[in-house]
């Protein structure tokens, strides 16, 4: 958990910048973290940096202790400092790529510096083969500033020009730039940006390498429905292991539980382990969700906790909730409630487990079953995945830090996700018995009940009765006349129901200047 904040500027000719100016930027950075202090409210960084062309004030928070701050410092050498790096997120091949890469020992050298080292030099190659999580500012040997984000866009980052001043604004959540008034760009997944240049793509999810020509050419054992089962089960429990810290042995983990497939079977699979699992579930009372966590919480032997929502809290919290994810889209909002609520009961955990992503990479929702050829189902998965990271992702991320919740998703792991897509749609998808995620659910027949494998698809807010509880709400406000008068905004947008019409206002409150065309997506097949 951490957030970034930054301005980098531009040093015009003959101009000096006045210690006066690093100050005043000290401040306006200072302001941007507070926006986002729940992103990392134990330890607080700023500092400056300074080449021939550009300057820098950087600002960073994490829950985490933070690394000696020398190398902001250091005695310069041939014009040249030793690299920085600061990372939202986490990295798992660092120590591994350093070998290979710098060195076989790496003596007293924490994960920041051996990141550091490999970066220098700075190119693709090595943002290319980074597994793992990631937003990050990096500076190089030279003061060079970028600022990066992984290529599923796991952690957010956004961006805003202003060229009149010459600066650039970068922070981890839009409510940092707000202020500013002005245009905010979300920084594409897969991209950096150098100094205060334009995004530049490094690596982003091949629909050549996972269009067409890669179900043509099927291997081997990706036609034996077993061996893709156990090596489905193999990769997910290598994903799950690589995100458990090896040096922490009695930490506390847990995992939101819906009662649907995905967040089940990693209950599951986390059980294996042999540890106290700690589940945590939401929903009205008697729904379906709940009803479903209950049996695979039973099942597991898990430590459960349940929330049984309440229809004026769960309305009370719309405003917040609204305000934190940074968006309007409807189900979003509704999806956002419930994870809420979710994280603040597990933030007691070091470590929290979210199924998150499954759908995407096995073909969860309902609609891939409208797709009739195995080219259209592989390019509805592409599309479903490239749209997680304002999506989904912005959910996750924005629920879990707001309450200090160390969140992991292991369905989104970049070696499972590789494999799956290489899984014909044959097997992902049961056209006779109307089921979507198949071998999954194979899979899971190993770990699950029979009721909760073949239950079939629910969305979160469904599942949980939160959408008609805010539904009843929202239709006694806002009446039909209204709705139809001003659904239509000023940009074209058409807003498309009561309840996204409700939320807009709630939302304009919040950002009354903010133009979200460059930085929102609407989840698709509303309904």
């Amino acid at each position: 958990m951490a957030g970034l904040a930054g301005i980098v500027y531009r040093k015009k000719k003959r101009m000096h910048w006045a210690k006066e100016s690093d100050e005043i930027f000290k401040r306006q950075v200072e302001k941007m973290l507070q926006k986002i202090s729940y992103r990392g409210n134990r330890n607080k960084e700023i500092f400056s940096i300074n080449n021939s062309g550009f300057g820098a004030i950087i600002g960073f928070i994490s829950n985490y202790k933070i690394s000696s701050t020398k190398d902001h410092h250091t005695k310069k050498t041939s014009n040249k400092t030793a690299p920085t790096v600061k990372v939202d997120g986490k990295i798992y091949n660092t120590d591994r790529l350093y070998k290979k890469y710098i060195s076989c020992t790496a003596a007293n050298k924490n994960e920041n510096e051996k990141l550091g080292e490999l970066l220098t030099g700075f190119n693709d190659t090595i943002l290319k083969k980074l597994n793992g999580q990631f937003a990050m500012v990096f500076k190089d040997e030279s003061e060079n500033i970028y600022i990066i984000r992984d290529f599923l866009g796991r952690k957010p980052l956004y961006y805003a020009y202003n060229n009149d001043t010459n600066l650039l604004f970068f922070a981890s959540e839009i409510k940092a730039l707000s202020r500013y008034k002005l245009k905010i760009f979300e920084l594409p997944p897969g991209h950096y940006i150098k100094n205060m240049g334009k995004p530049v793509l490094f690596r982003n999810l091949d629909s050549k390498k996972y269009g067409e020509e890669v179900l043509q050419s099927e291997l081997p054992d990706i036609k034996n429905e077993n061996i893709m089962i156990n090596r489905i089960n193999d990769l997910l429990i290598r994903s799950i292991d690589k995100r458990i810290p090896k040096d922490r042995p009695n930490i506390k983990i847990g995992a939101w539980l819906s009662g649907g497939l995905d967040s089940s079977i990693i209950a599951a699979l986390l059980k294996q382990r042999n540890v106290d699992i700690h589940t945590f579930a939401v929903g009205f009372e008697n729904s379906r969700d709940l009803e479903a966590a209950r049996i695979v919480s039973k099942h597991l032997g898990t430590i459960h906790k349940e929330y049984i929502l309440d229809e004026d809290i769960l309305f009370s919290l719309v405003p917040k909730t609204i305000y934190t994810l940074e968006s309007f889209d409807a189900p979003l909002v509704r999806s956002t409630l419930g994870n809420i609520i979710a994280s603040k009961m597990s933030s007691g955990a070091d470590i929290v487990f979210s199924g998150e992503g499954g759908d995407e990479i096995f073909a969860g929702y309902n609609y891939f079953l409208n797709f009739n050829s195995k080219k259209q189902i592989q390019n509805g998965l592409l599309k479903a995945i490239k749209s997680l990271h304002n999506t989904a992702l912005q959910r996750v991320d924005r629920s879990s830090n707001f309450n200090g919740v160390n969140i992991k998703l292991p369905m989104l792991d970049e070696k499972l996700i590789d494999y799956v897509l290489h899984i014909p749609p044959r097997f992902k998808l049961n056209y006779t018995m109307k089921l979507t995620k198949y071998i999954l659910r194979k899979l899971a027949e190993k770990y699950l009940p029979d009721c909760i494998v073949w239950r079939p698809k629910d969305k979160f807010w469904e599942g949980s009765g939160i959408y008609d509880s805010l539904k009843n709400k929202i239709d006694c406000i806002i009446s039909d006349n209204e709705f139809e008068n001003g659904r239509i905004l000023p940009d074209g947008f058409k807003l498309r129901n009561k309840e996204e019409f409700y939320y807009y206002q709630i939302f304009r409150i919040h950002y009354p200047e903010v133009d979200y065309n460059n930085f929102l997506s609407f989840t698709e097949n509303f309904n």
